[in-house]
């Protein structure tokens, strides 16, 4: 195959991403799916970057969170408060990327899958930062498109703090603002305060 056909092969493998449902809402009345979450994830962070505490590279940011949820084509999008299913939601979502970009050259192949681990793993400045922005889009998605007192999970205040506590290491700044979402969306009947 040669290689005009093999990305082809990969822009139309990649097109079932929009199939695949997150819990999160949109605005107009439908689940997300993981390549709208991929978007925003990647234009947030072009915004927020100037709130990040390191230098960063902010192609390698973009291009991290476009390919984060590669893995869900065939693994399905892990939900992140099930905590037995994201025991082993890295291997099942590592195989299914190795099948979606199975099709490319080994050189894309490997830059594809270096920077989903790198972002899985967290392994640098860029990843954490990535990172970050997943964990705060999910919070501003929530409190901005969800209906008042609509908690359909009875999640609690602390379980979601529980999960993001991360940011407060990485991002101080971007954890005073996921504090204040995580309140407003107690405020708003989003979350129990237990």
């Amino acid at each position: 195959m040669n290689e005009i056909r093999k990305v082809y092969a990969f822009a139309r493998e990649i097109e079932q991403l929009k199939t695949i449902q997150r819990k999160s809402d949109t605005l107009d009345g439908r689940y997300e799916n993981s390549a709208e979450h991929s978007w925003q994830a990647a234009l947030v962070a072009m915004q927020f970057e100037q709130f990040y505490p390191e230098q960063v590279d902010i192609n390698q940011v973009i291009k991290m969170l476009l390919v984060h949820d590669l893995g869900e084509i065939y693994a399905g999008d892990t939900w992140v408060f099930d905590d037995q299913a994201k025991s082993d939601s890295f291997d099942r979502e590592l195989e299914s990327l190795k099948k979606v970009v199975s099709m490319l050259d080994e050189d894309n192949q490997k830059r594809i899958i270096d920077l989903w681990t790198n972002f899985e793993r967290g392994d640098n400045h860029e990843a954490k930062y990535a990172r970050v922005i997943d964990a705060l889009i999910a919070l501003i998605n929530l409190y901005e498109v969800s209906k008042e007192d609509y908690n359909p999970y009875n999640l609690t205040k602390s379980q979601v703090t529980n999960k993001k506590i991360f940011i407060k290491d990485d991002a101080p700044a971007m954890w005073e603002l996921a504090e204040e979402i995580i309140e407003k969306c107690v405020e708003k009947g989003l979350l129990r305060d237990e």
